[in-house]
């Protein structure tokens, strides 16, 4: 096993859980080599733990071809070239390839010559790909991004409801779902679409990231709240991703978060092959860039260099959060995730999934307990999540410095409307402060002139005014 995955991937070891892993694989393959599927398994491993290795080397060391579902084109294409570096002879079929070319990857999935088929839920549900792979005797079928099955298949991509059926007719020796994070609901119903009754062994380690420190910010003006963390007196530390809802969200923020041109980028699902090529090397070779993106960036995406993760807006649940928060420090160095809210009050929501993430927003406490707790796992010790670093009246800037700037507004506004109670309403005011951004930039500014933000020991600055030091 090692010899493997040194000679193709350049590692000297495995994690624990990717051995155990690895070796069921194995074993289940090799112990009934002319029967039905011996092993249904669900792994859950957190983001930049190396899932991919768990089913890229088994892939060369089992006899029969490895099949596996990937949710988004990007990510087939991305991990076909990686399989292809690594040595292993791979196929891709999807949707719109010429008839003669995907004849050509089941002929050569049929004698053996390839290793690796990757595949989407829509190409299973042609009965004639079915019939090739089912007759090809796959020996391991992998669903990647498994939290996809539950949160897509029910809304927009109904295929994910349906690999359950295709996993019965190919009828692989090892069933392996993948994912990094899942709830119970979430594994519940995965379990349920993909493998009906049928026994599963769940391989479950821990998605805390101790390296993410995390943090929530209530920013009367989220604009102004992220330009001064991108631009401000004291920046978060890049590259940086920043989470937005929409494709529209992430061009104009772009534009109007005071980024320079050079290292700022958008990447949604509307952008066709080449761009988001394009956008993908650049980001890879930019220490300063400044990448806008939807959730359509990161699955199976591993730049191991991201310092901080910044969520505009809100994720749906707490599973979406620790995907994309978890987009940071996957080299194990330290970094940040920041949430900015407009609301630090007690929210109304019919959906459950985003009112458990509601919840973490607001909830009083650690907030890597709120997390942990919420996927069911054993909670961890915390320095660095934002509560947990006020406890020594400590704080890490940029967070402290928009926190203090925001206080600072909110103070004025007050006094304006106590000094004129019938001239403007809070909105008003609100609104004002709102349009002039730049005030905030001067404010922070005027700060360090004036030695209220200092060095500090724990984090790159320190909030002085926190520490009970007069201005």
């Amino acid at each position: 096993m090692l010899d493997v995955a040194r000679t193709h991937f350049g590692i000297d070891y495995l994690f624990p859980y990717q051995r155990l892993v690895v070796a069921n694989t194995l074993d289940a393959d090799r112990a009934a080599p002319d029967g039905p599927a011996t092993l249904n398994q669900m792994v859950i491993l957190p983001t930049g733990s190396g899932k991919t290795l768990c089913f890229s080397l088994p892939a060369l060391l089992i006899d029969r071809p490895t099949l596996v579902v990937y949710p988004l084109l990007a990510l087939m294409s991305d991990q076909a070239r990686r399989a292809a570096a690594a040595g292993i002879a791979t196929a891709v079929l999807k949707g719109g390839m010429p008839a003669h070319e995907r004849n050509a990857a089941i002929a050569g999935v049929a004698d053996g010559s390839i290793r690796l088929v990757i595949t989407n839920p829509e190409m299973l549900e042609r009965p004639e790909v079915r019939r090739a792979l089912a007759a090809a005797d796959i020996g391991h079928l992998v669903v990647d991004e498994a939290h996809c099955v539950s949160e897509w298949g029910q809304s927009f991509r109904p295929s994910y409801l349906r690999i359950g059926d295709a996993i019965a007719e190919i009828a692989p020796r090892v069933a392996t779902a993948f994912t990094a994070t899942a709830s119970p609901p979430v594994l519940d119903a995965i379990r349920r679409l993909l493998f009906g009754d049928a026994p599963v062994a769940l391989i479950n380690g821990n998605p805390d990231r101790p390296n993410i420190a995390y943090t929530v910010m209530a920013a009367s003006s989220p604009l102004a709240s992220l330009r001064l963390l991108l631009t401000g007196a004291c920046p978060v530390v890049k590259p940086a991703i920043v989470f937005c809802s929409s494709r529209a969200r992430t061009e104009s923020l772009a534009v109007s978060a005071g980024v320079s041109p050079d290292c700022v980028g958008a990447y949604h699902a509307g952008l066709d092959r080449e761009e988001r090529s394009a956008i993908e090397r650049w980001f890879f070779s930019t220490t300063e860039a400044v990448l806008f993106a939807t959730c359509a960036y990161g699955m199976g995406v591993d730049k191991p260099d991201i310092r901080t993760v910044i969520h505009y807006d809100l994720p749906a649940s707490v599973e979406a959060f620790l995907q994309e928060s978890g987009r940071a420090g996957r080299d194990g160095a330290p970094a940040e995730s920041i949430v900015l809210t407009d609301s630090t009050g007690p929210s109304v929501c019919d959906d459950p999934r985003r009112a458990l993430f509601a919840g973490y927003l607001t909830a009083p406490g650690c907030r890597r307990d709120y997390l942990l707790d919420a996927m069911s796992m054993e909670r961890q010790t915390c320095f660095s999540c934002d509560r947990c670093r006020a406890r020594d009246a400590t704080e890490y800037a940029p967070a402290a410095a928009v926190a203090e700037v925001e206080g600072r507004i909110a103070r004025r506004v007050h006094a304006a409307i106590a000094a004129q109670p019938r001239r403007f309403t809070i909105d008003e005011l609100l609104r004002t402060v709102r349009a002039r951004p730049e005030e905030f930039e001067q404010i922070v500014r005027a700060m360090v002139d004036r030695g209220e933000l200092v060095p500090g020991r724990r984090g790159p600055w320190r909030n002085r005014l926190s520490a009970g030091v007069a201005p």
